[in-house]
């Protein structure tokens, strides 16, 4: 009598162990919005920053005004830049190709942003 006593009571525990044992299934995946990818930020010593328009014309600015710039990633036929001034003004410039020039005559320190679309700086400026 005491042996069926004490199956009885395995019983049971026998059972919940081996549910627990067994792979539950995972919770429903929720819409989860993405986290915000992170900003590549360097600082580099410039210059000029010279770009090439959509139409094929050539600018120079002087990075004695420059205190950021903004590479935008989503674009995949041309490069968007956001020009940030050391007097505030603001510059969103669509281009084909861009060069960093180095060695001039007024170089300054010039913080360089690869970031999202989503993350521009306009309106939100200093």
């Amino acid at each position: 009598m005491n042996a069926s006593k004490c199956l009885k009571y395995l019983l049971p525990v026998s059972i919940v162990a081996a549910i627990a044992m067994v792979p539950q299934d995972p919770q429903p995946a929720q819409a989860q919005t993405p986290l915000p990818s992170p900003e590549l930020v360097t600082v580099v010593t410039m210059s000029d920053l010279k770009y090439l328009d959509l139409q094929g014309t050539a600018t120079l600015v002087p990075a004695r005004n420059v205190v950021e710039i903004r590479l935008l990633e989503e674009f995949t036929q041309h490069i968007r830049l956001e020009l940030i001034y050391d007097n505030g003004d603001y510059s969103l410039v669509d281009a084909q190709a861009f060069h960093l020039l180095r060695n001039g005559s007024a170089s300054r320190e010039v913080r360089l942003v690869r970031s999202r679309g989503d993350r521009m700086r306009f309106p939100r400026l200093p």
